[in-house]
C-alpha cells in the first residue's frame, strides 16, 4: 500500500513538473522570423496562434521563404524590421497545395489583414517535387480536412503506422517540448548551428566549399525541364489547388494578394521566353483576378544580378522585393 501511495505521488509530481515546464517552455521560446526548415506540427500550430488580426501572412515556397539566405535577409523579415506586421508562413517544398493546406489551418485559427501567396510556375510540372506532396507536418494537421476528392489528387508522404511513429506522434501532441526539439534548436542557433559551422569551416579549408560552389554555378541545361510548357487546366494537380485556394479566400473574405514569382528571364531564355510560357502565365492570372485576388506581377522586374539562380533572389534581390512589397500590399 505504501509503495502504490509512493508511485501515485511520484507520477503526480512529475505530470505535474512536465505540464509547468511545457507551459514555461511555449510562453518563452523565441517568435523565429520564418519556419525552419523542418518544423514540427506543434510549432506551425503555435506559431499561427500567434498572429494577431493586423498582420499580413504571406504564404508560398522558398523564393518567399529567403532561399539560402539568413533568416533576416529575407523580404518579409525585412517588412518587419520596417515596422509592418507581416507573418512568414512559406518554406521551403511549398506549392499550390501546400499553400492551400496551410491556408487552412490559418482560416481556421485566425482572420488575418490580408493573405499573400505567391504562384510559381514550375510547381505547375508533374516533375517538381512538391507537385502532390504536402510539408508532412502540415499533412497531419491538414490531411482529416481535405476532402476525398483533395486527397485523391495527393500522395501521402507517411508509410504505414508503426509502434515507433505511434508513439512518437502522440508523445509530440502531449508533450511540447518534445514535439518542438527541432524548433529548439533552430530558435537557439538559427540556420547555423555549431556542427554546421565547424563543417562549412572544414569545407572551406580542404577547398570542398569552393568545387561545391563551382558545380552549383547556375546555367540553363540544369533547368531543362524544370518548366512543363502544357497547356494549365483543372486536371493539373497545382491547379486545382490554386482553384481551391482562390475560393477559399472568397468564401472567407479574405483580402488577398497572388505574386507571380519573379523568374531569371537572361537565364531561362529557351524555356520560359515562348508563347506557351506566357500562356500559362495568362491562365494563372486569370483564375486569380476572376476569384477576386489581386495579382501582382514580378515576372519581369529583377536583373539577372539579383538571382541566386532560375527563381531564388539574392540578399539585394530581397531587399528589393521588400520594397515593392511594402509599395504594393495596401489592405
Amino acid at each position: 500500500m505504501r509503495f502504490l501511495r509512493a508511485f501515485f505521488v511520484a507520477a503526480f509530481v512529475a505530470a505535474f513538473t512536465l505540464f509547468f515546464a511545457d507551459r514555461v517552455f511555449e510562453r518563452t521560446l523565441p517568435h523565429c522570423l520564418r519556419l525552419a526548415d523542418n518544423f514540427s506540427p506543434q510549432y506551425l500550430l503555435r506559431t499561427i496562434d500567434a498572429i494577431d488580426g493586423n498582420s499580413v501572412v504571406y504564404l508560398g515556397d522558398s523564393a518567399l521563404w529567403g532561399y539560402d539566405l539568413p533568416a533576416t535577409e529575407a523580404a518579409v523579415s525585412l517588412l518587419r524590421e520596417r515596422g509592418i506586421a507581416a507573418e512568414n508562413l512559406s518554406y521551403e517544398g511549398g506549392s499550390p497545395a501546400n499553400t492551400y493546406a496551410v491556408l487552412r489551418l490559418l482560416l481556421a485559427a485566425r482572420h488575418p489583414k490580408a493573405v499573400v501567396f505567391n504562384v510559381n510556375l514550375k510547381e505547375f510540372n508533374a516533375a517538381d517535387s512538391a507537385y502532390r506532396k504536402l510539408y508532412p507536418g502540415v499533412e497531419t494537421l491538414v490531411w482529416p480536412a481535405l476532402s476525398a476528392g483533395q486527397r485523391a489528387l495527393l500522395t501521402p508522404t507517411r508509410g504505414p503506422t508503426t509502434l515507433d511513429s505511434w508513439i512518437d506522434e502522440h508523445l509530440a501532441q502531449v508533450w511540447k517540448l518534445y514535439g518542438m526539439r527541432a524548433d529548439v534548436r533552430y530558435a537557439i542557433f538559427n540556420d547555423v548551428d555549431a556542427a554546421h559551422a565547424l563543417e562549412a569551416w572544414i569545407e572551406r579549408r580542404s577547398g570542398a566549399a569552393e568545387r561545391s560552389a563551382a558545380a552549383h554555378v547556375p546555367t540553363p541545361d540544369k533547368f531543362e525541364g524544370t518548366y512543363d510548357l502544357s497547356p494549365i487546366d483543372r486536371t493539373n494537380v497545382s491547379m486545382a489547388f490554386l482553384a481551391d485556394t482562390v475560393a477559399l479566400l472568397r468564401e472567407q473574405h479574405v483580402r488577398a494578394y497572388a505574386i507571380l514569382t519573379p523568374t531569371n528571364h537572361r537565364l531561362l531564355h529557351d524555356y520560359v521566353d515562348v508563347p506557351e510560357y506566357g500562356r500559362n502565365l495568362e491562365t494563372v492570372r486569370h483564375v486569380l483576378e476572376a476569384g477576386g485576388v489581386r495579382v501582382i506581377d514580378y515576372d519581369r522586374t529583377f536583373a539577372a544580378l539579383e538571382f541566386i539562380d532560375n527563381d531564388h533572389l539574392t540578399a539585394p534581390g530581397n531587399a528589393h522585393l521588400a520594397d515593392m512589397l511594402e509599395r504594393d500590399v495596401r489592405p
